[in-house]
């Protein structure tokens, strides 16, 4: 974003980006539902995983993965998971968070900046992420009274749906 500035532009970066945003949100959802126990072991491979994923981005390594279509592809199952209100055990809800974190790192690249606005873009974006998901997070784990949980379930099965529409926009011929 011109006129902000490369840090501030990158923490913006994962609302601003759909795929991001909807697999951070649906994660943090997800996370909430598991409680404490599922933050403690979400949270530390989710920031390892998404700085080891923007450490390898910064230097501008070029894959030919469809990182955004992967993102969404989680972002549906996560969605579903939330909508299930499925307990999960913790081995696997690290698993999917250093998954998400690399694949949105991996994503986040940017170019024709020099090397010093590139690590402060990244830094940027590494807070933006990690903020997000523990305020996602946050919100869904408060949630006590059965509609909240009704309202978090709700919120995952949309998750779903948008992650399947706009996945299916991005495979559609021509685009």
């Amino acid at each position: 974003m011109e006129g902000i500035g490369e840090f501030y532009g990158g923490i913006l970066h994962p609302l601003l980006v759909l795929p991001h945003a909807l697999s951070l949100v649906v994660l943090g959802l997800l996370v909430g539902q598991g409680g404490v126990r599922a933050m403690r072991f979400t949270y530390p491979p989710f920031i390892v995983a998404l700085a080891a994923g923007l450490f390898v981005t910064g230097f501008q390594l070029q894959t030919s993965l469809p990182l955004e279509k992967m993102l969404l592809l989680l972002a549906m199952v996560c969605g579903l998971l939330v909508a299930l209100q499925s307990k999960l055990p913790a081995a696997f809800m690290a698993m999917l968070g250093t998954v998400l974190a690399f694949l949105i790192g991996m994503d986040s690249g940017v170019s024709g900046l020099s090397r010093r606005e590139t690590f402060a873009a990244l830094c940027g974006c590494w807070l933006g992420a990690v903020l997000l998901l523990i305020m996602v997070a946050g919100i869904a784990e408060m949630a006590e009274r059965s509609w909240q949980r009704v309202a978090l379930r709700v919120l995952g099965s949309w998750t779903a749906a948008s992650g399947a529409l706009v996945l299916a926009l991005a495979m559609r011929p021509g685009i």
